[in-house]
């Protein structure tokens, strides 16, 4: 491949792409600061499902403690 190829394909993919606006259209950190403040969402009941029955396991197996810090 010559030099000249290399820029007949260069030019053709610059002509079969448009140009890519990589600027934002509005901030994004007032938003964020909004999520900050808003009071915090509660937790699932399936959360407190699935933490009781770890819980749980761990109490009546408490080996798979290790097994688990072994895979940490």
């Amino acid at each position: 491949m010559t030099e000249h190829d290399d820029r007949q394909i260069r030019e053709a993919l610059k002509q079969s792409f448009s140009q890519v606006n990589t600027e934002l259209r509005r901030d994004l950190w007032p938003a964020m600061l909004c999520k900050f403040d808003a009071r915090p969402a509660r937790v699932p009941w399936y959360d407190w499902v699935l933490f009781g029955l770890s819980v749980s396991v761990f109490l009546f197996f408490p080996q798979l403690i290790l097994v688990f810090a072994y895979h940490l």
